[in-house]
């Protein structure tokens, strides 16, 4: 392989896939949850390798060591795939993967060896790779995609450059280059450099601002949710129901205010993380009662709030009876004893009144505390004394 040839220059692709490759590690290496990131990474380095040694290869190199850089181009599309299905939630399918791999390395050694006929390769790698970047955006097609735009954008480039990548040597022919003889200053492997790296950017590119978008979304929600239960926390509570209440639409609105029953002898009897245990029961009853255009909020130790929309008071009450139901039948954590909340409830007329409604709200819960517990207070009933 002589490199004394003047074409360095070829060397650049290569090296920029590998400066990405590098990039797209040490971004997987402080967002570890970013998976995809690392795929990627080694999608690049695995192409990068072959690309600079086909890039001062002569043709007999080439042919001797065809199949490892088969090998090599078919594992930086399977860990590419990876990549997107990592992202995208679904299989790369392994071993239909591995069989394509096997063909097409099969028929690689085959022209390399026994027939020689370069183009034949080129189709071949061409096709094998192409598949199997095929594989995972078949799984995605079966599924509902995301409408975000990243996502979309991502989607479209994978299908496009799997597209090309089967089709690319079918393209370059028909402009009549077809003289392999002197690979490297072959219209077709520039113009398969520069098509490589120009997607290898767009990728990077597309990946990156997912993973960057990801992150402050997982920043957002560290910042606005509830760290033991995962529902919203006061501030974050206060912020959204501001722009609930904004929209006239979501009117009659009613805002809950509940606690649960006995809580410190919970944790004095079964411990704190029994406690912990109940305080997560308890806020995925609330979810699992409520619609999306509603909100639930822990605003600290066992006191929860609901901000519930398009409702009237008295659909809230049957809301918080029924909550209140399923708590009380629910004995998995606390054998031998119920768990059991109280409400207090309040309408909320206007943006401006949501202060004054959680206050109502609270101190009916208060009145709900001393009538006895384990029942619910709503604003406009009288209800009877029974603490003396």
């Amino acid at each position: 392989m002589s490199v004394a040839n003047g074409h360095f220059f070829v060397l650049a692709p290569s090296m920029a896939i590998l400066f990405l490759a590098g990039l797209l590690g040490i971004c997987w290496l402080n967002q570890r949850q970013q998976r995809f990131l690392l795929w990627q990474s080694m999608a690049y380095s695995s192409a990068a390798l072959p690309i600079g040694f086909q890039s001062f290869a002569t043709l007999d190199e080439l042919n001797r060591y065809a199949v490892l850089i088969g090998a090599c181009y078919l594992l930086g599309a399977w860990c590419l795939a990876k990549s997107w299905a990592e992202r995208w939630q679904v299989s790369t399918r392994p071993r239909v993967a591995l069989l394509i791999g096997a063909a097409t390395l099969a028929a690689l050694l085959y022209h390399s060896h026994i027939d020689q006929d370069v183009w034949v390769r080129v189709h071949s790698f061409s096709i094998g790779s192409g598949l199997v970047l095929l594989l995972p955006i078949s799984e995605l097609l079966k599924k509902e995609r995301s409408k975000d735009w990243l996502d979309e954008t991502l989607f479209w480039s994978s299908l496009i450059f799997t597209v090309f990548t089967i089709a690319r040597p079918s393209l370059i022919a028909l402009l009549g280059y077809t003289d392999l003889r002197a690979f490297v200053r072959s219209p077709y492997w520039l113009i398969t450099l520069m098509s490589i790296l120009l997607f290898a950017l767009l990728f990077t590119f597309l990946m990156g601002a997912i993973a960057f978008r990801e992150s402050v979304l997982q920043l957002r929600k560290e910042r606005d949710c509830d760290a033991l239960t995962q529902i919203l926390n006061r501030r974050a509570f206060h912020e959204a129901a501001q722009l609930l209440l904004a929209d006239r639409r979501m009117y009659p609105v009613a805002v809950l205010a509940g606690d649960i029953d006995h809580f410190k002898h919970i944790n004095d009897s079964w411990g704190h993380d029994r406690g912990d245990q109940v305080l997560q029961l308890v806020s995925a009853t609330l979810q699992r009662n409520v619609r999306s255009h509603d909100l639930v909020a822990r605003f600290g130790g066992e006191e929860f709030v609901l901000l519930l929309t398009r409702i009237d008071l008295q659909g809230a009450e049957d809301l918080a009876q029924r909550i209140r139901s399923q708590l009380s039948a629910d004995n998995s954590l606390l054998q031998g004893a119920r768990l059991t909340i109280s409400f207090g409830i309040a309408p909320v007329t206007g943006p401006d009144q949501l202060d004054s409604a959680l206050k109502q709200a609270d101190e009916l819960l208060y009145d709900a505390k001393k009538a006895g517990r384990d029942r619910v207070h709503t604003a406009g009933i009288l209800y009877p004394d029974l603490s003396l």
